[in-house]
This record gives C-alpha cells, structure tokens and sequence, in this order.
C-alpha cells in the first residue's frame, strides 16, 4: 500500500512539473529574489544556480553574480560575471565587476583589459577606468617582489572554517571577531544564522594565553551579552587601561527595533561599555550614530584615547566609507570631521588602527592596490595626513587585507585577510619584520657636454678610500654605469686620470646612512671637433644610390688617416637618407649606404675589427624636409650623408684630441 502511494505520488507530481514548469519556475524565482531583496545572498544563490542551468536569463546571471561578490567569493564572481558578458543587453558596468574579480584573482593581464574596455564603454568614467587598469601593473610588480625582510605566517591553529578577523590585546590575550561556530550547531535559516553569508552571526571573542600569543593553547571565551548581542558585535578598540572598550554593534533596522520600515537592512553603529569592579556596563551608543540613515564602524583610539577614528558613510563623505574622527572634549565627543581627501577617496577606506606611535594605518580600495583591500600607512592627526604608502607584498596580497594590529615594538604584530591558501573565509596572520638591509649604490652617465649624447667605452672607477680597494666600469652604449656600496664607507669616484678624465673627482659616504640610497653622478666630457663625432659633409649619394661618388673619396681617405694616427679607436659609419620614400625602404638604403663607406674603407687598408656600419633611414633629419614638406633637390640631398663616430676608446691610447670630463658634483640623492 505505502509503494502504491509513493508511485502515485511521484505519477502526480510528474504531471505537475510537465504542465506547470513555467509557475514553479516563477515560484523559485521569486523566493530566490526576496532572500536577494533581504540580502540573504547565501540562500539566494543556491536558488540561482539552479534556475540558470535549467532557464539561462540575463535577470538571473546578473543577480547570481552580484551575490557572489557581495559574499565576497572572487572566483565564483569572476565566472559568474564571465557568463553575464555573453548575454546580450547587459549593462557595462559588469566589465567594472569581471576586471574586480580577475584582479583579485591575480589575473592581471585580464584585468587591464576589461578595465578598458569599461573606460571605451562608458567615457565618463574613463579617468577611473585607466587607473584602475594601471594599478594592474603596479600590482603585478609588488606582488611578484615581495620584501624580504617580513615574514607573514598563517595562525593555523587559531583560525577557524569561518571567519576571524581584527585582534587587538586584551590582558594576557586578545579579543577578536568570529563568526564561528562556538557552542552548538546552528540551523540554516535560524534567526542565529546571517544569510548574507550562511554563517553565525559576529561576535566577539576573548583569547586568553599566558605567553600573550595566538597558538593552540588559547582558550577562548565569549564577550559578555553586554557586548554581544543577537546580531553582529564588530571590532573593537580599548583605552589604556582596558576598562572602556568601543565596538561596532549592527542590528536590523526596520519592524521592531526601529519602527516600521519597508526594508530590513543591516545598519551599523559604534557603542561603548565601561567597566566597573569587573563586570561591563550595558552598551552605550555613541552620540552620532544615526541606524536609519548610516553606519558608524570600525572604531580606533588615539594612544591617549582623545580622539576616536572610525569608518562612516555619514553626510560629509567623500564616497563610500570614509575614515572620520571625534575628539574627547571632556564633557562629550564633537561633532565628526572627515579625515580629509589624503587618506579618503570615492571608494571604502575601513578598519582605522592607531599604533602606539600615532601612526595610522587603515585598508582602502580607492588607493592603487594589488587587489582587493589594500592595508596603507600615513604620518599625521585628525585631518591632516601625509600621502598613504601601500605597505605591499607580503602584507598585502590580490585579496582583502586589513585589520592590523602592531606590538610595542612596531615590528610585529597580526593582519587579517582572505588570501588564497587560509583556512577560513579570513584569517589571521602573524607577521614580523627583520632588520631591513640597507641597498646603497652608485649610478651615472658619461654624456658628451655639448650635445648630452651618451658616450661608450669610457672607464670610471671606484676608490675605497679606507682598504684602497678600487673597482672600474665602462661606460654602456646608453653612457652609463653603476657600482654597488657598502655601508659605513667612504668612496671616491672618478675618471681615468692618466687618459681622459680631468683630476677632478667626488666622495661619497654611507656612513650613518639609516636608509638605502642610490647616489647619481652626471660626468660631461668636454671635445675638440674632432674627437667623436665628425660629419663627412661631402659624403653624398645621388637619389635612390648607395655607390660611392668621386667626390666623397676625399672625405674618406681622411677617416683613413684619422684611424692611422689614433690606432686605438674603433669607428662607427653612420648612413643617412632623405625623407622620400617609405621609411622601411629608407633604413635599407641607409645600411646599404654605410656598408659601401665601410668597403671603401676596407679596400683601402682600413682594419676590420675596427670598423662598423649601421643605417639611420629618414631617422635624423638635418633640416625640415620630413614626410609632406616641399623642399628642393638640394635640400634633400642635404640629408643623404656619412658620418663617422669614435664609439669605443681602447684605455690604453695615450692621445686624444682634447677632451675632459667635469663631473657634476655634488652628488645628488635620489
């Protein structure tokens, strides 16, 4: 009897699926966009996937994919957004959303590209576009050369499956956020359950460990229901004395708790509790929270606990979440100041920390990051900051970073983030900083004086002058050179004093240096007009020719007697061409122009070793026949030219027509 009924059962709601698709479908769909509507996005998307394998829509990749961003899962979004992209009539806005994802995702390349073609879609956010598409490359760059000197650890044993983020001391331990699962098992769709992500709501938790450190050993504890109530408890931030502890607090706003209201919508706000012979006080709002109309969050004391910072989307902002800050009058907190468009930008700045120092430091999106949010630092008070620095790889990473905490010693200390390889949806993570090795060097060029063009194959050297050690280098075809230091030195740096260098030289010193330097160095040489650079102005070729003429034999056989004379130099010909024609065509016929110059010579007696040819084109015009300008036959051969340049000078030549380098002193530190 029960196997007729199940057969009948199943028989009827076949029947019900084969006439009905359409209104169970739509049935779903709109469960699916009420728990959207509520931001229950973790319920939401299981309804989603579903319908979009089995009815593939616009409506529905779209709200799929946005739910995956706001729980914050960047590989699902970066697929989701992928198949919103192949849907016709979807707003641009999704390239914005795709490039966040393969960003965060380390996919940079990818990125670039789609933030791009968001900056063609939409040219009034162009300016954005562009620089989010080149933050990629800053991005790429930090990521892939990490400092070295910081050592960023996984607190395995600590974190949970969920998530755990911003601890700060407590006694002889730390208090922490969590949405772990702490006592017993919560049902899905429970009150105790956010839906956004599935998870218990936050709370905060106490550590407690006599070697004031995050390890297995920990036993932790529940902040009293003072502090924790049914709906999130947040970050925290302590006075000195540990007896008032501020935190952000978020309830629903709408029904109950505060009046009707269509929406129920998660606001947060900022409380504090004091404590009195032990025990916390009842939680006190801060004076300026306003639930209905914005959040208050992320709190953080000044280290004399006058001023509280935080994180707002309060009218004054400059979009988004804003860092504000409140002092301590003695009878109340003022009013919020925005902390100023330094530190504030048109996307989120959150999580404000204050170290023992004053220091701030605070995570951002709208300052170029790696990927997500970035943790930045700043020097200054209230509204006056300087210009943030990204503390990079290995702090930051292509995911969210943020929540940091120092130690007294400003070396160690915790972040917390969401980088690939945790064991949680956020972890905390230990890090510390070695002793920073300090890099010194010096660089410069050798450049002719007169024109600034760089000159090859000249040697300089390095003086220590305390062990008399000495280094040389010659100089690149770019005219340049380089010699590493080492710290708590003195060095002189200076020319070949018997060949071509004047005796004047310049000291350099890393000693009492405390950060690394590179020292430039300009060295100009001073020439007769014959030294480097001669033009063979009769050297001229008939249009369209390579063939030496009659008339420039003479011009050359001078180059023959100059090589002669100076048997230590080798010698560049350089061919030119007129502007007429195609410029692939013209650099051939330049090449083959300056190997019929260097045959002549070879033919001639000239050394092979010694001589080069190497082809301009239309390259180096003399005058202002370019492409389009009208200009006679005189004019253009005026262009069609040899030149000969000494390119390299063998150390060991004992004559040089008057020349001398002045360096350009005193050294400058970049």
């Amino acid at each position: 009897m029960k196997i007729k009924k199940l057969l009948l059962l199943v028989f009827c709601s076949g029947i019900i699926l084969y006439f009905f698709p359409t209104r169970l479908f739509s049935d779903d769909l709109g469960k699916a966009n009420k728990y959207y509507e509520k931001y229950d996005y973790q319920y939401a998307i299981e309804i989603y996937e579903r319908l979009l394998n089995e009815n593939p829509k616009l409506e529905i990749a779209q709200k799929l994919a946005n739910c995956y961003r706001f729980v914050n899962n960047t590989v699902a979004a970066e697929k989701a957004y992928a198949t919103v992209l192949t849907f016709p009539g979807f707003e641009p806005i999704n390239y914005l959303y795709y490039a966040d994802a393969l960003k965060q995702n380390a996919k940079f390349e990818q990125a670039k590209r789609n933030y791009l073609i968001y900056a063609e879609r939409l040219p009034e956010k162009s300016d954005e576009a562009v620089k989010l598409a080149n933050s990629c490359d800053a991005a790429r760059l930090w990521l892939e050369n990490p400092d070295r000197n910081i050592l960023v650890t996984n607190e395995a044993d600590f974190n949970s499956e969920n998530s755990d983020f911003s601890p700060v001391a407590y006694k002889n331990g730390f208090l922490f956020v969590s949405d772990r699962q702490f006592l017993k098992p919560i049902k899905a769709n429970s009150k105790k359950v956010y839906g956004w992500t599935g998870n218990p709501y936050l709370k905060l938790y106490q550590a407690q460990n006599t070697n004031d450190t995050l390890d297995g050993s920990l036993k932790l504890f529940l902040m009293p229901e003072q502090i924790n109530d049914q709906y999130h408890s947040g970050s925290a931030t302590l006075t000195k004395d540990e007896n008032t502890i501020y935190f952000t607090k978020a309830g629903l706003v709408g029904g109950i708790e505060y009046g009707n209201t269509k929406d129920l919508v998660m606001k947060k706000a900022i409380y504090f509790s004091v404590k009195v012979n032990g025990v916390w006080s009842p939680a006190i709002p801060f004076p300026y929270n306003s639930p209905l109309n914005h959040s208050l969050q992320h709190p953080a004391l000044s280290p004399d606990g006058k001023i509280l910072y935080f994180s707002s989307d309060m009218p004054g902002t400059l979009g988004g979440m804003d860092i504000f800050y409140s002092e301590n009058t003695g009878s109340g907190w003022s009013k919020p100041v925005n902390c100023g468009p330094t530190i504030n930008t048109k996307q989120d700045e959150v999580f404000p920390y204050i170290r023992k120092d004053g220091k701030l430091y605070f995570s951002s999106r709208g300052h170029i990051t790696i990927g997500g949010l970035d943790i930045f630092s700043s020097t200054g008070a209230k509204n006056t900051w300087t210009d943030p620095d990204n503390l990079k790889a290995p702090m930051n990473s292509s995911k969210d970073d943020f929540g940091v905490f120092y130690y007294q010693d400003n070396l160690t200390g915790f972040i917390s983030s969401n980088r690939a390889g945790g064991k949680g949806s956020d972890d905390i993570y230990r890090f510390s900083e070695g002793p920073k090795e300090l890099f010194f060097a010096v660089q410069g060029t050798v450049v002719e004086k007169q024109t600034g063009n760089p000159l090859e194959g000249l040697n300089i050297f390095l003086v220590n002058k305390k062990t008399g050690e000495q280094k040389s280098a010659i100089s690149a075809a770019d005219g340049s050179f380089k010699f590493d230091l080492s710290k708590e030195a003195d060095y002189i740096v200076r020319g070949d004093l018997d060949k071509y260098f004047s005796k004047q030289q310049g000291e350099i010193s890393t000693k009492g240096a405390t950060e690394s330097t590179v020292y430039n160095v300009k060295f100009e040489v001073e020439k007769g007009e014959e030294a480097f650079l001669v033009k063979l102005n009769n050297i001229y070729y008939d249009f369209d020719k390579f063939n030496i003429r009659k008339d420039a034999e003479p011009e050359l056989l001078k180059v023959l007697d100059f090589m002669n004379s100076t048997p230590n130099v080798n010698v560049e010909m350089r061919s030119h061409t007129d502007a007429r024609g195609k410029a692939i065509y013209n650099m051939k016929l330049s090449e083959n122009r300056a190997q019929s110059a260097k045959k002549y010579l070879l033919d001639k007696g000239g050394d092979q070793k010694r001589l080069t040819a190497k082809g301009f084109g239309e390259s180096q015009l003399l005058n202002k026949c370019a492409d389009g300008v009208k200009c006679t036959d005189e004019e253009h051969q005026f262009n069609r030219r040899t030149e000969f340049k000494v390119v390299k000078v063998d150390p060991v030549i004992s004559y040089v027509p008057n020349f001398f380098i002045y360096p350009n002193f005193p050294f400058k530190q970049s």
